[in-house]
């Protein structure tokens, strides 16, 4: 019964809309919901948050083929939203195995949670913010909640749901990692915790082998792991194992290390090793052809496959291998943390322009990927991992690009911004003042005039056109 009942998008707005669709979701108006998530999508075909609350709609409902359709349509645009990530893992996983394994019921006493676990950030990510909460629940007597998510179904997780929700806790205020480690004596009981806790694997060393042994696989997942490791026919052979991740570093235009690198480090490694074998876990397969001489083997072998977690077999090699390479990823970084066997690690580092030694245990989990990129940058290229539309996020980042002269990708932010609040004179006015400056007076002013339109009685905006328009190109 939705009919008239549901106001058109157009009408209340983009994000009026969005906001509306979760009232309803919360309040189990499942069919207002998805009338008016539909209705926003046919405004804006793929606007993320609607996508997100389509697919929630039609998991709920029992829709599980449609939810795929959306979140895998989110996930071709923005392959690191986290949500879209999990929730695709988890029904084709639930496909093949069955469901995970019953929560616990909550017990009376105090809590700690994570409520953003499988939205911010995927994998390794999720694996990071598991441990930070579980580690510190388990130090300080606490029941730790989580929301449902893949690692109750790779790990047999079987924590309480969420209960009621907590005040949220976030690592830019407090140094979360750090109170886990010791470092700090912040109190993080009755609070739930958000952040992505990279700042080094230090934090974690206290925990080494609960760390470990806290993600071993579940049962079934283990005995799928030992086949893969039998096909892949290392035996007592060293196995070395590099990590290239390209797709959304590409994407993103985030620093990748060359292959030259892997090449230099393989050649002084290969000759003082015995009958090595060579694995590469990579998402761009064009990058095999440059180690063709090391004969490599990858995923491809690594059979039956893991339905939703097609990841997984790599990240399993990568904790076995002996010699192991990283990306500045923290998938493969993690995967060290948890590799028992492993005699050497390296890692790209800029400023030699080479692999060095790292300890997993005591390294900055991710490195900056770029000096421009400062610490506003980075946070609010974390943002949009997570809300890829977050219009916030999108015209800081892109003042951010242009006072950092990446010009065209400032304006690629701006259009992104556009899209995801086209009745926002900011983005129109930021886009506008961009072109200006780039030399491209009429585009510039079809900018500052629809940035007027929208707020025609804005003195300073007015001024900010002025002069954006009398400085010109520079």
């Amino acid at each position: 019964m939705t009919g008239d009942t549901t106001p058109a998008a157009k009408t209340i707005g983009l994000a009026d809309a969005i906001a509306l669709t979760h009232k309803r979701m919360d309040a189990g108006r499942w069919g207002e919901a998805e009338a008016m998530a539909r209705q926003v999508l046919k405004v804006a075909p793929m606007n993320f948050p609607a996508l997100r609350a389509l697919g929630a709609i039609l998991e709920h409902t029992g829709r599980t083929d449609e939810a795929l359709q959306a979140f895998e349509s989110i996930i071709e645009v923005n392959p690191g939203s986290g949500i879209a990530f999990t929730r695709r893992a988890a029904i084709l996983l639930r496909r093949q195995w069955g469901p995970p394994p019953q929560p616990r019921a909550a017990v009376a006493g105090p809590r700690i949670m994570c409520s953003s676990l499988g939205a911010n950030g995927r994998f390794a990510n999720q694996l990071l913010q598991y441990a930070v909460a579980r580690l510190y629940a388990e130090d300080h007597g606490l029941t730790a909640e989580f929301p449902d998510w893949i690692g109750r179904d790779l790990y047999g997780f079987d924590d309480p749901l969420l209960g009621p929700l907590l005040p949220t806790l976030s690592e830019k205020d407090v140094d979360i990692a750090g109170a886990l480690s010791g470092r700090t004596a912040a109190a993080l009981a009755e609070h739930d915790l958000w952040g992505y806790f990279q700042k080094s694997s230090q934090d974690f060393a206290g925990h080494r082998d609960r760390f470990r042994r806290m993600f071993k696989p579940a049962r079934q997942i283990a005995a799928l792991s030992a086949e893969w490791m039998s096909k892949l026919g290392a035996g007592d052979r060293p196995l070395v194992a590099l990590h290239l991740r390209r797709g959304d570093f590409v994407k993103t235009k985030l620093w990748i290390a060359p292959e030259d690198w892997y090449l230099a480090w393989l050649g002084d490694l290969w000759p003082r090793l015995e009958r090595p074998l060579l694995y590469i876990a990579t998402d761009d397969p064009s990058v095999l052809t440059a180690f063709s001489a090391y004969a490599p083997v990858t995923t491809d072998i690594l059979t039956p496959a893991l339905s939703g977690a097609e990841f997984y077999p790599d990240f399993h090699v990568l904790t076995q291998a002996t010699h192991l390479a990283i990306s500045n990823s923290s998938f493969s970084f993690v995967a060290a943390m948890l590799n028992e066997r492993g005699v050497e690690f390296v890692r790209p580092e800029r400023d030699t322009a080479r692999l060095v030694a790292f300890d997993p245990w005591n390294a900055p989990i991710t490195l900056p990927q770029d000096p421009r990129l400062t610490e506003g940058e980075q946070l609010a290229r974390q943002l949009l991992d997570a809300v890829p539309n977050h219009f916030p996020a999108l015209i800081a980042l892109a003042e951010i690009l242009e006072q950092t002269d990446r010009r065209d990708e400032a304006l690629q932010i701006y259009d992104k911004a556009i899209v995801a609040n086209p009745r926002s004179a900011v983005a129109f006015l930021g886009r506008g003042k961009l072109l200006t400056r780039a030399g491209q007076p009429h585009e510039a002013l079809a900018a500052f005039r629809t940035a007027l339109e929208l707020d025609p009685d804005n003195a300073k905006m007015r001024e900010d056109v002025s002069r954006a328009m009398a400085a010109g190109p520079g």
